[in-house]
């Protein structure tokens, strides 16, 4: 097999068109990627490129808390020291360098911190409790809500299981990452131009109805015939008579 610049291809001197570029590393990440994500296929782009996103966020949500860990280890050199050690016992690392436990026990000032502590920590479980409570009732009024669309529009199960889903993974979870899509911004102006356009057409529907009842009103009053002396009655002229057309016969007589 020659190999031309970079290029390899099938026997010495095949053509141009037949020539086939070497991507090493594409067939290494390739290989990586299959054993990683058995259940997507490398060759599907819009798939592969969603998965490394995702990993791309698990990354910098590591690098996060990475650094977030190491300003922990610098304000307690004595924790990082102890993770040094493989010491998961944080009393018996101390004792191992002479740190005395009941000395510290029988501080009044050290004492108050870690009963400080302990009431930080029951607060923060109290608070987890009432939050999962009141998560559970809302997902509950949520599914409440959405049970109704699937009545007033006659939706299937699935169209239920799927519009439920595409919520969670597509909307909500990306959103509480800070991911907003611009399907998702274009869904929220629909909805709010949906309520506007609502509101006009009720307003414009009111109006309109109020100015075809003062339109039949004035309309009646005009087709109805005013007797005279209520007219000249309020100083208005009486209302005039029909003047009787001549008919032919008669016009001839009075012309001969």
């Amino acid at each position: 097999m020659a190999v031309i610049k970079g290029q390899k291809t099938a026997e010495v001197g095949a053509k141009p068109s037949e020539q086939v570029e070497e991507r090493p590393n594409r067939g290494r990440y390739a290989s990586m990627f299959a054993e990683d994500n058995p259940d997507i296929d490398f060759e599907d782009k819009e798939a592969r490129y969603g998965r490394m996103a995702e990993e791309r966020d698990d990354l910098r949500n590591l690098r996060t808390s990475g650094k977030k860990l190491s300003g922990i280890l610098d304000r307690n050199r004595w924790l990082g020291a102890m993770l040094t050690d493989g010491e998961t016992n944080p009393f018996r690392w101390m004792a191992k360098h002479g740190i005395d436990i009941k000395e510290v026990a029988d501080d009044p000032e050290a004492m108050d911190g870690v009963a400080q502590a302990l009431d930080e920590w029951t607060k923060k479980q109290a608070d987890g409790d009432k939050f999962e409570k009141e998560k559970d009732s809302a997902l509950i009024k949520s599914l409440d809500a959405l049970k109704s669309v699937q009545d007033e529009f006659g939706l299937s199960d699935e169209q239920f299981d799927r519009m439920w889903d595409h919520f969670w993974d597509d909307i909500f979870a990306k959103a509480f990452g800070g991911e907003v899509s611009r399907d998702t911004w274009l869904g929220i102006l629909h909805a709010m131009n949906y309520d506007d356009d609502i509101k006009n057409a009720r307003e414009e529907a009111a109006l309109k109805a109020r100015n075809e009842k003062h339109t039949n009103k004035l309309k009646t009053f005009e087709e109805e015939e005013v007797p005279p002396s209520f007219s000249q009655g309020r100083g208005m002229p009486a209302t005039p008579k029909k003047e009787r057309k001549e008919s032919l016969v008669e016009f001839i007589k009075n012309n001969s």
